[in-house]
């Protein structure tokens, strides 16, 4: 351990120097100049307070901390470094850098602001080895429930994809053969869609439980089929990761540096490839593989993270020119998403947040899709302070994710669950819209939820009566 943290020192420096060396022998702009040495006090003190908790808190490579200061940071500091080093800061046609260092002043905050959250209760962690007994007469149960809801969820998705225009053999085939078309009838099935969500969990339970490892892997390539054809990239990330997250929390071990790499490397070419074809597979169309290489998967992954430009547009516009929010969309459009289109016919389709992207921005960047990360959210309903408040609360629920695993009875289903919400961290981070994000995370855990009320409850009662 004692090398491993100088290690952590030598990396820590090394690369803040490494940072100092680009800026003094740049020849930037006086704008460029401002945001890159905001950018780099920005990594002192990120990871500086992570560094702090990695030798004085003995954390821990699969806590969320990890996840959201490495993510934060590539949103807020490594991205809009890499971009001014490539000279790449225009964005929807306007450029943004003047107001870059104030942004990034309040993501800093905001990030220091999570991390007092996630240690308001700090309590010692130790991360325990779990152990699942095959044997047990009660697995067989408990791999059935979660094949007969993957079956069911899996069905329900598939129905979805049918009612969009999409045939069997275009949806088994992951858009290899078949065909498709996209019908303007999958606007009212919002609600159908979100049980999509549900196949990780049950997934998960059945590869936990489950001895047949065939029916793992044709389930599995299933599910990232059906994730393929409905354009998501992130929760493919999400599913292929849990099995491998599972893997090393069960075994009590971490992965090694080489392994990082490398699952990196596989990712980028993963998310590029589905960033590609996206459109294809939407539309019904087959996809063209040759498009798929690795600089055309690079360029799609650091255009995805390109968006920290959206959240300046918004610094910059609000309140100058647009008034705060004051909880139209994280509490009233989240209230709203929960009724059915199909029963709402005339429910509103465009989110507070999206209007006031296209004053800041134009209505072409909405409708190429652009968004914003986390923070962008909280700053346009509340400034500052929505900032400061979210985030923390952010950080105390990441805290609350994590007892989950390490202070509950630690069986082998609250590794899951602890996988699941871990993972969340991902598309919550990327895409700060709570609207949604508040549904993908009850629909990520409402089969375990199910499991743990009316399956493993009852099972470990009637073990006790025996």
């Amino acid at each position: 351990m004692k090398k491993k943290k100088v290690f952590a020192v030598i990396t820590y420096v090394f690369f803040l120097l490494f940072f100092l060396i680009l800026y003094c022998f740049n020849n930037f702009s006086i704008e460029e100049d401002r945001l890159f040495f905001v950018l780099i006090c920005s990594f002192m003190i990120v990871w500086g307070l992570y560094l702090y908790s990695f030798l004085k808190r003995n954390i821990d490579i699969l806590e969320p901390i990890t996840f959201v200061t490495f993510m934060y940071s590539i949103f807020f500091i490594f991205e809009p470094m890499l971009d001014i080093l490539e000279n790449k800061t225009i964005w929807f046609g306007y450029r943004y850098t003047a107001i870059g260092p104030y942004a990034t002043l309040i993501a800093i905050i905001g990030y220091i602001a999570f991390y007092f959250g996630y240690y308001s209760n700090f309590r010692v962690k130790k991360f325990k080895k779990v152990i699942v007994k095959k044997e047990n007469n009660s697995n067989k149960k408990y791999a059935l429930y979660g094949m007969l809801t993957w079956i069911v969820f899996y069905l329900l998705t598939v129905l979805f994809l049918m009612l969009s225009g999409k045939s069997i053999g275009y949806i088994l085939s992951g858009g290899m053969s078949g065909s498709g078309d996209l019908l303007e009838v999958r606007n009212k099935l919002g609600s159908l869609a979100m049980f999509s969500y549900c196949l990780i969990a049950s997934w998960g339970l059945y590869y936990i439980y489950g001895r047949n490892r065939l029916v793992k892997t044709i389930t599995f390539i299933l599910t990232v089929f059906a994730y393929y054809l409905r354009g998501y990239r992130f929760i493919i990330i999400i599913f292929i990761l849990t099995p491998i997250v599972l893997y090393y929390l069960n075994n009590n071990k971490r992965p090694k540096i080489y392994q990082l790499l490398s699952c990196t490397i596989l990712l980028v070419l993963l998310i590029g490839s589905i960033a590609v074809a996206r459109n294809n597979v939407r539309y019904g169309e087959k996809v063209d593989s040759s498009k798929i290489t690795w600089d055309s998967s690079l360029e799609q992954v650091k255009d995805n993270f390109r968006i920290y430009n959206t959240y300046y547009a918004l610094v910059e516009t609000i309140p100058k020119n647009k008034n705060y929010l004051y909880g139209q969309q994280i509490f009233l459009f989240t209230a709203t998403m929960f009724v059915p289109r199909i029963v709402w016919s005339n429910k509103p389709i465009t989110s507070p947040g999206l209007l006031i992207i296209g004053d800041a921005i134009s209505d072409y960047a909405v409708k190429a899709g652009t968004a914003y990360p986390i923070i962008g959210e909280f700053y346009l309903e509340f400034g500052v302070i929505g900032v400061i408040v979210f985030m923390y609360l952010y950080g105390k629920l990441n805290n609350y994710f994590s007892s989950i695993y390490i202070y509950s009875n630690n069986n082998i289903v609250k590794i899951l669950e602890y996988t699941i919400l871990l993972l969340a961290n991902f598309q919550i981070i990327i895409r700060g819209y709570t609207p949604s994000n508040f549904y993908m995370v009850i629909f990520f855990i409402l089969p375990i939820f199910i499991f743990n009320k009316f399956i493993f409850k009852k099972s470990e009662e009637k073990n006790e009566k025996d």
